[in-house]
This record gives structure tokens, sequence and C-alpha cells, in this order.
């Protein structure tokens, strides 16, 4: 069984968890529920994902297959971070054929590690395992080199960033548009990085995400220069105003910090104030800063940012979309209770419209419903059941446009107050055809729009490509005419040239004739020289001189001797061609040929990838080339010696002219070739043969050119030996063999190599230096860390270079390693131990695992650490701690693992039940059971049984039966009953027992109970019955049924059919036996060969009499009550008419929801009362409700509710319940005020409170429950003084109530108190007023005395609201003192005394003079001595009336306003002190203005004084 611990923690309202554990180890079940239905499970694991270590670049794949009823959903998260769910980053599958659930890693990064977790959740529970996936970084990584140089992009892209101006604003330029993606990107949601990568072509997502990490962590670095606190960043957000507002809330660490705004890399101006003449604005409301841009158009739209000080805070896109309102908004004007629709039509379709309503944005749902057309030009809002509330200013914004106007709601006038019935018709749905038709102008104007705008990109493409051809055309004409121009200039200079040159060659002649006829008689030597010369002279310069010219030179050439014209036959006639002769050689001359021999421009080889062929090919060419442009430059040379040398002897000559010749046939095979060429195409009469030789010759020409120009041009870029692969950094693992390779150009190359500066030796120890081909390789058999360092190999000049990082991370010997993956198996108590050597560099820290978990050192654990080795040792082992062992090495280059298994034999566990019974015949028990859940870790030997009879005491041995998990036994009773103890035996012992169930053997099978009989028809004279087999049939065949009846009030069962006659079939069974007009019920019971089975569940009553009629519908149905949740409904029984409609036995109320079509039953059984009360409806919601009467017959005709009806009480109007309600409380500063009141309203009112008529501030927590509303001001300040109102308002009425609530503190003392007597006999008191006298209208004071003769203090005057009192009846010789206190709502301050006061008594002498006494009378009727004066007091005020009275005995007193007594209220403050009478009202209010008479009467008379009070507001 698993284990279940109940948790105190809940895992859902209203659900309790219990932990389970799964039989898969590391797998933890929540289950929510005490008991789980029938059939339904929790999750559960079958597999569970696997640990990965991998490299990186592989794929990593986590496989797991879950189970539970209903099918669990699987969920992934990983401990550090967010799952990013990409095609390139991580994949979530599920296959459907095998059920598993897959987290594939195409490309795995060091990124990627971490701890995962899946999740299996339903409705019933959840089940969690955690997976590791580690990552390995090996050698070399392309991906790592790639990301330092994005780091170092990146870091290159903030620079640019960065470029500010000394004030921090930035440079003034428009932003790149890669600078705006990132911008975009750094402010942007997680959930937004894919559209915005698609949006903007960015297919690395992987390296995008690293890069913005990047900045994101600078970006955070420099924001915390400027900004302490971030809270809120809202996006820019378009109103319905035609405005547009980016939202922030910045913590400032200096509140002087400058703040600049962007639009696309521009800053934009900004004013403080909100007004209409400026675009952009900036509103600071504490920690809040809101930007405004006003007027929007398309020209608004772009990159906005927020930058504080020299740091970018915040960037925010603004999409303009190419559309506008064709058809705008009208006002609509509505009925209370009625539908209204607003409608506009949009240019273009758009799909992102939003509705406002009175400046708050409004969704989909039950009030609002908001749709469009198919096309999306057509966009409506649907105001549900308008109310005068709903009236507004509503509003349509579509990108940047926006549009707005009235709906207009009439309210019903009903007298009663009474709620309107709801309105079918709709208001502002009349235009909807014209609508339309207006959308399918626009529709298809918009794809005419496009159509043309396509058409005109074609046409701009095709242009573009035109206007390219042209450009290159015109190009390329200007090329050739350049280099026409050129050919022409360069042939001008030439001929120029010539001509100088041929006068000297004129002039030499002469005096060459002149020499000649001096030496004729001297031999032909020396005229075959000058013949030689001559020739040569001639055929090297004849191309600038005319026939006439040249026929001169070969006369004088041929005078030469025989001899010179022998050695001339032998030349090449210069630049004639070859001929037989130099006669004919210098007759043979070639059109004059364009532009330079050499081309102006040689393009060499600038690829150092070329390969080895290419390079061979190229050398030979250049050498080639060398030797022919050597040759020619030779024989020009030598012929030109040969002209200007006339002194030089014979053997002289003879060489210089075998130089000049040979010079001369390498010039002449090149330029014959091009003038053959150029022949050939200008001259189109010449014969065949003259065609052929022309041909031949351009051929040699172009090929000795084409031998020349490759050996220039090889000869003049020629880079010599490069690397095609120079070396790469490597890490060296201390102990095995490195290699370092590179590859050059050329296979004959030899190189050095280098360590740190230093040449290595081919014979150095330790290393190897190879050559193969092109290949270069230096290898190190052993590395050790003197091997660490640079290494350089030098070939021709070029070198390449790379570091040898040696690392010495931990690892083990093989053949150690395969020992310790041997596995280690004990007994159960015995110890194991563990010991692995290994080798690394210190320090390495060591780490042992079991089953994932660390182990430390323990009572029975030890962990030894030596020198290249670890060793642990457990002890006292259980079977629980077998399991997976793992060694862990971790130094600073690496990490290394090893497992092993440790397996702990014990004895076995119980075999498991219960048991599946394969046969239980009279002879022959047959039955097998389930292997022990842990087998000790050993295999099963044998199953030990006993058996016991039920009824005896004793238990008998069977024995040994074999390791199968079953027993036949044959040795039974027939009808006996036996039981079985079943023990488990293995080579480590023998498990405790487990006892089965009783088995009996033979058992009668006797079948089960069918199902209840029911009443198919019902007659006076007949009964007809069905009812279903039993589902146990006792494994026989049914033969048949006994069927019973029995009357009702009866406990006699009497059997239908005669007991050997059984009923064959329960489809259809007629009882004829009955009596009319009484009741029966009925029962059956299956027979097999068993015989009879237990009979079924009675029937249900019925009655032997012909069918009724249904009743009719019920009477007077009518709704008695309604709550919010709660309807209460009463009718009267319908009428029973004989032979139509029979009487109603009972009712079914059934309701349906106005947006239903379906009826609901509320009662499932009929019930018999005339009065239900529905449960469960929807606050406010519309039903309308029915009643069917039923009967045996069958159900009636419904009754409906003539109109809907809405679930809430009966409209009540707002009224207050409270007995007495305070109108004016006081409160002490500091300590907090609260006001409760209660009212009744349905429906449920709005509630709002007011201070001084203007809402209450935040400050003010108001409380609203059902009844009841609560103002509550937390630590109240005077400045919380005011009238309160409360104002409950729903759609019957409203009703306001108003408090005054006043907030002070015990008043100060006054300031210094001085005496003064200005008339003998009076003191007058004057002081300096309390501080709190302007704060508190209120405040007066109180002058209390003491005199040298009563020694006690008693108030002389109180009430007095200016800074001084007289005070009379001041005696001469007594001292007296006078105390001032300051009194206000809350008490009285500390009094403030003034100095004593004394009168000194001047002695005389007494003389008594009796004088005769005459009798006085004072008495007098009332007067008034000083009158009411005319007031006119400001609202709010206080107001002040005195007046002065004379009469004895001393009148009473009575004031009145509109010949009202104000005696009796307490709003009044009244006193009469001396005849001095006062009226004081603290606060004036309208209410107090009107006539105010003041009577006083006495037994001789009565006075009376009136005047005015005019309250201003």
């Amino acid at each position: 069984m698993w284990k279940k611990s109940k948790v105190t923690d809940q895992t859902a309202a209203g659900q309790a968890g219990i932990k389970k554990k799964s039989k898969v180890p590391g797998v933890m079940i929540t289950q929510f529920q005490e008991e789980l239905p029938e059939g339904m499970s929790t999750p559960d694991f079958t597999r569970k994902p696997i640990a990965l270590t991998i490299q990186e670049g592989k794929t990593a794949i986590f496989k797991s297959i879950v189970v539970g009823n209903p099918k669990p959903t699987v969920t992934w998260s990983r401990a550090n971070g967010e799952i990013v769910f990409h095609p390139d980053v991580c994949i979530q599958k599920y296959d459907e054929s095998s059920n598993e659930h897959t987290l594939e890693f195409p490309k795995v990064a060091p990124d990627d590690a971490d701890t995962y977790k899946c999740f299996a959740n339903n409705e019933h529970g959840r089940a969690i395992c955690t997976v590791v996936l580690n990552v390995i970084a090996v050698g070399f990584s392309k991906t790592k080199e790639l990301q330092k140089v994005q780091v170092e992009d990146t870091a290159d892209f903030r620079k640019k960033l960065k470029k500010r101006n000394p004030d921090g604003t930035r440079e003034e330029k428009a932003m790149e548009p890669e600078e705006k993606v990132w911008e975009i990107l750094l402010s942007a949601d997680k959930k937004d990085y894919e559209s915005i990568c698609v949006e903007n072509g960015i297919t690395d997502f992987r390296g995008m995400l690293k890069k913005l990490n990047e900045m994101k962590k600078e970006r955070e670095a420099e924001i915390a220069e400027f900004v302490s606190h971030i809270n809120t960043l809202k996006h820019i957000e378009v109103n319905d105003d035609d405005c547009a507002t980016i939202e922030l809330d910045l913590d400032l660490k200096d509140p002087a910090s400058k703040i600049f705004f962007y639009k696309d890399g521009v800053m934009v101006p900004l004013t403080k104030e909100e007004c209409d003449g400026q675009k952009h604005s900036l509103k600071q409301i504490g920690k809040k800063f809101v930007f405004t841009i006003r007027g929007l158009g398309k020209d608004d739209a772009g990159l906005y940012s927020v930058d504080v000080g020299g740091c970018n805070v915040f960037s925010t896109n603004l999409k303009a979309p190419d559309v506008e309102f064709a058809v705008k908004l009208q006002e609509i004007k509505a009925e209370e209770r009625q539908d209204a629709m607003f409608q506009c039509v949009l240019t273009a379709p758009y799909d992102d419209l939003k509705w406002f309503g009175k400046k708050a944005p409004l969704t989909n749902g039950k009030k609002f419903e908001i749709s469009s057309s198919e096309d999306k030009l057509i966009h409506k809002l649907i105001i549900r059941d308008c109310v005068p509330l709903d009236a507004g200013i509503y509003a349509a914004v579509a990108g940047v446009k926006s549009c707005n106007n009235w709906l207009i709601v009439e309210a019903d006038k009903d007298p009663k107050g009474k709620k309107g019935e709801r309105k079918s018709t709709m208001a502002g749905g009349a235009n909807s055809e014209e609508l339309e038709k207006i959308a399918k102008e626009q529709q298809e104007r918009y794809e005419k729009e496009m159509a043309e705008k396509i058409e005109k990109a074609k046409q701009a493409q095709a242009e573009r490509e035109l206007a390219d051809a042209a450009a290159k055309l015109e190009s390329e004409a200007a090329k050739k005419d350049a280099a026409e121009a050129n050919a022409a200039a360069k042939a001008a200079a030439k001929a120029e040239a010539k001509a100088k040159k041929a006068q000297k060659i004129a002039a030499d002649r002469a005096a060459k004739e002149e020499a000649a006829r001096r030496r004729a008689g001297e031999g032909g030597a020396d005229g075959g020289a000058g013949g030689a010369g001559g020739a040569g002279g001639a055929g090297g310069l004849d191309d600038g001189l005319d026939e006439d010219e040249l026929s001169n030179s070969e006369s004088d050439s041929a005078e030469g001797g025989p001899a010179g014209g022998a050695d001339g036959a032998e030349g090449e006639g210069g630049e004639g061609g070859e001929g037989a002769d130099g006669a004919d050689g210098g007759k043979r001359r070639r059109k004059k040929r364009d532009g330079p021999l050499v081309p102006d421009t040689v393009i060499g080889d600038e690829d150092e990838d070329i390969d080895e062929e290419t390079a061979k090919q190229r050398g030979k060419a250049a050498r080639k080339g060398k030797r022919a442009k050597k040759m020619l430059e030779d024989g020009e040379a030598s012929a030109a010696v040969g002209d200007e040398d006339e002194d030089i002897d014979e053997e002289t000559a003879k060489q210089r002219g075998k130089a000049a010749r040979k010079g001369k046939r390498a010039k002449k095979m090149l330029e014959d070739g091009e003038a053959s060429a150029a022949v050939g195409d200008e001259d189109e009469d010449i014969d065949e043969e003259t065609a052929k030789q022309q041909g031949k010759a351009a051929r040699k020409g172009k090929r000795a050119k084409k031998m020349l120009e490759d050996g220039e041009a090889s000869a003049a870029v020629d880079p010599g030996v490069h690397f095609h692969a120079g070396l790469s950094d490597c890490k060296a693992i201390m102990g095995e063999a490195a290699e370092l390779e590179c590859k050059v150009s050329s296979e004959d190359c030899k190189g050095i190599w280098y360590k740190d500066g230093e040449e290595i030796k081919t014979d150095a120890e330790g290393v190897t230096i190879t050559q193969d081909g092109s290949f270069h390789r230096l290898k190190i058999h052993k590395v050790t860390d003197e091997f660490g360092g640079k290494y350089k190999f030098e070939a021709d000049g070029r070198k390449t270079e790379a570091m040898v990082v040696v690392e010495d991370p931990p690892r083990f010997e093989a053949e150690d390693l395969e020992t310790f993956k041997t596995s280690v198996t004990v007994k159960k108590g015995q110890k194991a131990t563990f010991k692995l050597p290994f080798v690394g560099r210190d320090p390495i820290k060591v780490q042992w695992y079991l089953e994932g978990e660390e182990l430390s050192e323990e009572s029975n654990i030890k962990i030894e650490h030596t020198e290249g080795c670890s060793r642990l040792l457990l002890t006292k082992l259980q079977r629980k701690d077998s399991g997976e062992v793992k060694i862990k090495l971790k130094n600073e280059f690496g990490t290394v693992e090893a497992f092993s298994q440790l397996i702990v034999l014990d004895k076995p566990t119980p075999p498991m039940g219960p048991l599946e019974i394969i046969e239980a015949s009279p002879s022959v028990l047959d039955f097998k059971w389930r292997p022990p859940k842990d087998s000790g870790g050993c295999k099963v030997d044998n199953y030990i049984l006993e058996r016991n009879q039920i009824g005896r005491n004793t238990w008998k041995k069977v024995g040994l039966i074999g390791p199968e998990a079953k027993y036949r036994d044959s040795d039974v009773d027939h009808g006996r009953r036996y039981c079985y103890r079943i023990r488990v035996e293995t080579e480590i012992g023998t498990s405790e027992l487990m006892e089965t169930e009783d088995i009996q053997a033979g058992t009668k099978a006797y079948p089960g109970q069918p199902s209840a009989p029911k009443v198919a028809t019902a007659f006076k004279d007949c009964i007809n019955l069905t009812w279903a087999p039993p589902s146990n049939t006792g494994g026989t065949n049914i033969l048949g049924y006994n069927l019973e009846k029995r009357k009702k009030g009866s406990n006699l069962w009497s059997a239908v059919n005669p007991p050997e006659e059984m009923i064959r079939s329960g489809k259809l069974c007629p009882v004829k036996d009955v009596i009319e007009g009484m009741e029966y019920e009925f029962r059956v019971a299956a027979i097999n060969n068993s015989g009879a089975g237990e009979f079924s569940v009675s029937s249900e009553f019925v009655f032997a009499r012909d069918p009724k009629k249904p009743p009719g519908k019920v009477i007077d149905f009518k709704v008695t009550d309604s709550t919010y949740t709660t309807l209460s409904l009463s009718w009267i029984k319908p009428k029973d008419i004989k032979g139509e409609e029979d009487e109603a036995k009972g009712y079914f109320v059934e309701v349906r929801p106005a947006e239903n079509t379906d009826w609901d039953r509320c009662n499932t059984n009929a019930i018999t009362m005339t009065s239900y009360t529905a449960k469960g409806l929807k606050s406010l919601g519309m039903y309308w409700v029915r009643v069917i009467a039923t009967n045996e017959g069958g159900e009636g005709a419904p009754q409906e509710l003539d109109n809907y009806i809405l679930a809430m009480p009966p409209p009540v109007r707002p009224r207050f319940t409270d007995v007495k309600i305070k109108s004016f409380m006081i409160v002490r500063a500091g300590n907090s005020a609260r006001f409760n009141i209660n009212f009744e309203a349905s429906p449920w009112p709005e509630v709002t409170w007011l201070k001084d008529g203007v809402p209450v501030t935040k400050k003010v927590t108001i409380s609203n429950a059902e009844g009841m509303s609560q103002l509550l001001i937390p630590s109240a300040e005077r400045t919380d003084t005011g009238i309160y109102a409360i104002i409950v308002k729903n759609i019957v009425g409203q009703e306001s109530f108003s408090i005054e609530i006043r907030v002070t503190d015990e008043p100060k003392p006054t300031g210094p108190v001085d005496l003064d007597e200005n008339v003998p006999g009076t003191v007058t008191i004057s002081w300096a007023p309390s501080p709190d006298e302007k704060k508190d209208d209120r405040l007066h004071y109180m002058v209390t005395k003491r005199d040298s003769h009563k020694r006690q203090w008693h108030t002389v005057a109180d009430r007095i609201f200016n800074n001084k009192f007289t005070a009379c009846n001041i005696l001469p010789g007594r001292e007296y003192q006078f105390r001032v206190y300051a009194k206000n709502d809350m008490g009285s301050s500390k009094p403030s005394e003034s100095p004593k006061w004394l009168i000194p008594t001047k002695k005389e002498k007494f003389t008594v003079n009796l004088a005769e006494s005459k009798p006085c009378d004072l008495q007098c009727a009332p007067k008034f001595l000083i009158p009411l004066k005319m007031h006119a007091a400001p609202q709010g005020y206080e107001c002040y009336m005195s007046c002065a009275i004379k009469g004895d005995p001393t009148p009473h007193v009575t004031w009145y306003r509109n010949n009202i007594s104000l005696n009796t209220n307490t709003n009044y403050f009244i006193s009469n002190t001396c005849g001095v009478c006062s009226l004081l009202i603290l606060r004036v209010g309208s209410k107090d203005s009107g006539e105010y008479k003041i009577v006083a009467e006495n037994p001789l008379g009565r006075a009376e004084c009136t005047t005015k009070l005019t309250v201003r507001e």
C-alpha cells in the first residue's frame, strides 16, 4: 500500500492536499480529495525523465509517460529562469502512439544546463518529478568565438548608442533601422520577442537573446546611476481624444535630473504644462511621469524614447496604419431598457479597432457587444439594456485616428418608480444597409488602390532595371571611348617619334654611304655588318615610314655588299614579319596596331586560398613570360646598340645581331598576330591563302602575347607562401597527447616551429615535428606543465600563432573505473566499501551521492580522502539503502563522475493479494496471488503454504510448492471453506505470512436480484409489468422468474404464478388477478439451475384502474417574492374536468434564462404544494418561468408568466434606516474617524462619498457592504475637517445625507496676560491669542478669578471670542489674580496667569451721617437698552447677535426665528449674562436666514426686538 500523510496547506480553494509516494522513485503525488470517485485516479509517472550529461551542440531529449483518469496535462519548468519555447531553442512534443511527452533541445547550449521539473495535472491531483541537464563544453568551439564576436559587436553597438553630447543629450541624427530594433527589444515584453523578430527578419533567435541579455545588463547598470526604482512602464496608448500617452513610475535619485524625449533618435521639445498649442507635453505627479502627444497624425509614427540624464530608460513604438474613418459615429438617442448601436466605416480593413466609453476602454461582454464585418470595414458597438447611467460620449480609435459622439438615454417617466419592460427595438441600427453600401464602395476603392500601387511598384522596378542597364551601357561606352582616345593619343605620339627617328636615320644613312665608298675595297665583312645593322635598323623602325622611304631604305641596304646581304637574309626583317631574306622581310609590312603591347592594368592573384595546382601553373606561366620578355628586351637593346654604335667590331656585331634577331622574333610573333587579326577584320577582299597565313600569324602572336601577359601578371602579384589554415588554440589534458596543425599553400615550403619565442628543434624531447605535403604538424606525446605556452609556425616570412593551455581535470584510470562500476552486494546489517583512485590538479572537491542525495559524515557513513584516492564506508546497511552510488570530482578545469550500484540483501516482504480464484469446484481449488513487492534483492526460491479448514483450529502444512505464485489444491471437500497462509522463501530467509480470505469448494451459485418491476400499463382488470434480468446469473442460464404481489397496507405477499409454472420472460408480464380500485406493488425473483435467487426491490404502488387524463394548466400563476438569487412562486390547483382533465397530483417548475432556448427543471420529483422557491439564480438575470401539472396520466400543458422576471428584490428607493444619525462629529487629530450608516435600496445602489462637494481622496477608505457603508479616515488631520456627504443612488431614485466632521486637538495656551484699569472698580484683562485661533473657528476663551479674600478660583466669563474682558466689582484692598484658558470642542488648554492686581485702601476718618431713609422702588418693566442689529453673514461662518435688556424683576428672555422658539434648539448657543443677551450660530447655512426676534417678559410687562439675518453664498 502507498503511504499517505495529511498536510495542512491546501493545494487549491477547498481542496485538502494528501501527499502520496509513487511506485516510481523520485515522483511526488499530491491528491486533492480524501476519496476519489470510482474509476478516477491521480496523475502518476510510469516513466520519468532521465538526467542527461551531454556535449554542447548535441540534441538533448527528456521523455516521460504519465497515466491518470481523466488524462493529465503535462507542463515543464526550470529552476533558474523560464523555458523559451522556440524551434531553434526548445520544443515540447507529444506522441499519441507511444503516449510519450518529450522536451527537446535541438542544439543544447551551456545556458540550457539547469534543473527541470515535469508537472502532470488533472482535477484529482498532481504529480511532480525533477531531472538535471548538464552541458559539457569540449575543446575549441566556433560558437564561442562567434559569441565573443557578438559580445564585441554588442559593445560596439552600445558605444554607438552612447554617443552623447556633454549635457547628456543624444547626437542630432536619425536612428538606423538596426538601432530601432534593439531599442524596441530592450523595452518589450518577453512574449513579444518572437513577433518583433519575425517583423524585422531576425532568424538567429538564440543569438538575439544572448545579445539582448548582455545589452540589458549594461542598461540596468546605467539606469541605476540615475533611477533607484522603476515601478510601472506602460507602452504608448492611443486615447479617444486624438492623444497618445506614455506612463512611467520612476524613483529618481536626483530630482533635478533632466528628462529628454526623442522620436527616432531626434529630441522632441516638451512643455511642463498641458496646453492646446503644444504638440508634446510632460506631466509629473509625484513619481509618475506622463508624456502626451496631441493631434495625432501619420507623421507621429515612430520610435519614442525616454532618457533620464544620459541614459535611455524606456522605448516604445507607435504605429500609424493607413486607415481613416469613411463614416464616423453618429449621435444616438435611446429609450431606457432599449439597446443602442454605434457603427462606423473605415477606408481600409483594420482588425485592431478599440472602443471607449466615457474615457474608459470597453471589452466584449454582456453589457457591451463588439463586432465587425468579414471585410473588417464596418465596426459595431452595441450597448445592451440602456439605463440613464450609460449616457455619455463613446469613441472608436483606429491607429492614430478617432471619432466620437453622444449616447443620450431618455429615462422612463413612470411615477410609481417601477422598472419598465425590456424593449426589443434597437436605437441607431436604421442605416445598416447604407453603411454596407459605403463599405462595399470602400472595399472596391481599396482593392483598386492596392492594384494601382502594385502596378506602380512593378513599373518602378522595370524603370529601375532599364535605368541600370542604360547606365551600364553608358559606362561601357565611356570606357571604350576613353580607351580609343588613349590609343589614338599614343599612336599620334608614336608616329611623331618615328618621324623624328626617320630623319635621323636618313642622316645616318648618308654618312654610312660615304663611309661605305671609302671601305669598298676592304671586303664584305664590314658591309655585312653594316647590312645587318641596316636591315635591323630598317626592320625595327619601319612602322612610321611610308613606301618611298621604305624603298630607299631597301636600296641602301642592298648596296651594303654580298656579305651584308647574306647576313641580312638571316634576319627576321624586324617588325616586318618572317621572310626569306632581309629585303623581303622589310617589304612585308603590317597594319599599324593601336594601344600598347602590354595591357595598362595587370590583374594578379589576390586570393590567398588558391589551390596547389593553380599555383604551379601560374609559376610556370610566369617563368615563360619572363623569358619571352627578356628575349624581346635583349633583342631591342641589341638593335639599338647596333644603330647607335658604329665602331663595334665584327664579332660584337654578330652577337648583337643574333640577340636582336631573337628579341625581334619574339616581338614580331606578337605583333604579327595582332596585325593579322586586324587585317582580317578590315580587309574582306583578301584571298584564301593570305587569310590562312594571317590566321597562323594571329595565333602565334596571341600565344606570345598571352605568355607575356601571364608572366608579367603572375610576377607582379605572386604572394609566395601563404596559410590555408592557421593554428588554433588548444586545451591539452595533463598526461595525454596534443597536436598543433596548420596548412600552407606549397608542398615544398619548409617552416620553423617556435615556443614562447624560442625555436623548437626537430630532435626536441617529447615533441615530434612532421610534414605531410602542405600540412605541418607538431605533436606533444605526453603533456606536462612545461609544454604550456604560445606556439608559432613561420614559413617564408608568414607566421601563425596559437596558445596551448595545459589543464589537469580530475579523471580516473580505466582499470580503476571498471572495478568501481562493479556492483557491491551485502547482506542487511553488514558494511560496504567503495574506493576509487583518481588524478588531477589540487584542490579537488570530492562528493559522494547515494540515490542522488549527497552523503556527509554520520554514525554509519565515513568518508576518507587521501592523496589521489577517496573511500566511502557504509555500515549497518538496510534494504532501503540500496541504490546508485556516485562519486563526483571537481576542480578548476572540470568535473567527472563515476557510478556504481549498492545492493543490500534482506528477507523478502510477504506476498501480495488479493487472491485470483481460477477454479472453485467441488473437487479442486485453483488460485494465484501476486509476488512480493520486494524480494529482498534475491530471486524467489519457494513459496511455503499452510491450509486451515474453516471451523477447525489447526493449520495443515502443505510445504514447498516452487517459485511460481499459484497453487492447485485437489484435496478438498465439497461445500467446505478453506483459508491459506503463504510465505516467501529466498536464500536470505523467509518472509512474514499473508493470510488469504475464505474460499469455498463447489459453491452453489444462485442468481442475483433482477431489477425492480416497472408498470408498463395499468387497467381496472389487468396490470402489465416489465423488468430486466439480473446482471449476476450464477454462472448458468436464467430458467425463469417467480412474481409476487402485495396490496397496499398488507404484509402478506402472494404468488402471481404457480410454483411449477415459472414466468419465462420479463419483457411484458400481464397480472390479471387484480381488483378494481385497489393499489398493488410487485417483486420478482430469478431462477437458475441452483434454484431461485433473492427477490428484487419492490415496484412502485399502482392502482388497478383505467389510465387517467393529464391535468390542465394551473390557475393564477404569479411571483410572490424575489431576491438576487431566489424566486418565490405560487399558483392555484387546476380544475378537474371529467373526461378531459383529471386531478393534478404534483407539479414541476421550469425556468429558462432569456439568452437560452432550453428549459431547466428546478425539481426532479413532482411537488404537491402549490408554491415553490427557485434558487441558484444569477443576480439581475432575466428568466422565463412556467409550471407543469402532472398526474398518473402524464404531464399537462405548461402555464408561463406573461413577462420575464429579473432576479432581484422588488425595487426600493434608497433610504437611510438608522433611527438617530449624528450630523456632527468631533475627532482628535491623529485618531481615526469612522462613520457608519445603514440604508436599504433595491436594486443594489451606487454609493458615492463627497467632501465639501468633491469626491473624497484616496486617503479616505470607503467600505460598502449589503445595506451599509462606512467612511474611515485612518489618521485624521485638521485638513480633513469638512462636510462629508453620502449619495445612495439606484434606478429608482437617490438619497443623501451630510455629516460635519471636525478634526481638532486640545488648544495651545494663550500668550501673556496683561491687566489694566480703565474705569475705577474694574480691571480689563487682555491676552495674546492662542496659536490655534486661526486653525479653529470654534475656539474661545474662559477667564477665572481668585482674590485674597476667598482664595478659590471661580469662572467670571466664558465663551469669549475676542482677546479682552473687563472684570467688574474690583474692590480696593484685595489682591486679585486672573487665569485665561483657551477652549474648543476637545477641551481646555493650560491656563495663562496674569500678574497680581492690588488697589491700595485709603484710610480716612470714618464718619457716619445718618440720613432719613426714603423708600426706593427699583421695579420696572423690561426695556431694551441696546437693540439688535441687522446681520449679513457669509455661508459657513459664525454669526453672533447680542442686545442689552433692563428690567426688575429679571425678565425671562425667549429667542424666535420666523416665530419658532429657539431656546430648546441645540444648534444655537443662547446666553444671558447681567442683562446682556446673546445668540451664537457656529456655522451659518441657508436654512438659518430669516427674521429673528427676542422677547423679554416679567410681571410688570413685555418687550420685544427684531432683526433680520441674510446669508451670503
